[in-house]
């Protein structure tokens, strides 16, 4: 069995001698149903690797899913017991607590420190930016125009298996 590849060319060779009037028709009309015989079983093939590995990577998404979602909920109860050592330590009045091996501290947060903004903000204040307007550009190209600037490429193909 000839690879895809092998195929391929061997197409290629096909259709180049197609044009040579030489060729016997009976030659040229077997060979196209060999070649085109061996494609479907190579197709069939690449379509069953295909579906396997399609089926392979849902149940792969599925389960990352579910680790994604053990995070999270693991996350957020690490989130809420913090909160409610930091909500005691700070009602009984202590910065520190030994707890066996471990020391528990109320510490300040690092970083900037926060900032509401509840006013007009003045000019000075702004920052301008200019971006480029693809919508326009597009609809330009779209509809013509030439720029100079930009182009409009080919769209791409892909395999659709029904």
């Amino acid at each position: 069995m000839s690879t895809l590849f092998e195929l391929t060319d061997e197409f290629q060779w096909l259709h180049e001698m197609a044009a040579d009037p030489e060729v016997d028709p009976d030659v040229f009309s077997d060979t196209l149903e060999a070649l085109t015989g061996e494609l479907e079983v190579k197709g069939r093939g690449y379509v069953s690797v295909i579906k396997q590995l399609e089926m392979e990577a849902k149940q792969a998404k599925e389960i990352s899913q579910q680790f994604a979602d053990k995070q999270k909920t693991r996350e957020n109860h690490i989130k809420q017991m913090k909160e409610a050592l930091l909500f005691a330590m700070t009602k009984i009045g202590t910065d520190q607590i030994e707890a066996g091996e471990w020391t528990i501290k109320v510490q300040k947060n690092g970083g900037l420190q926060p900032m509401v903004i509840d006013g007009e903000v003045p000019e000075n204040f702004k920052r301008i930016t200019i971006d480029d307007d693809k919508e326009k550009i597009r609809k330009a190209l779209e509809n013509g125009e030439e720029l100079d600037f930009a182009h409009l490429e080919e769209r791409g193909k892909h395999i659709s298996i029904k």
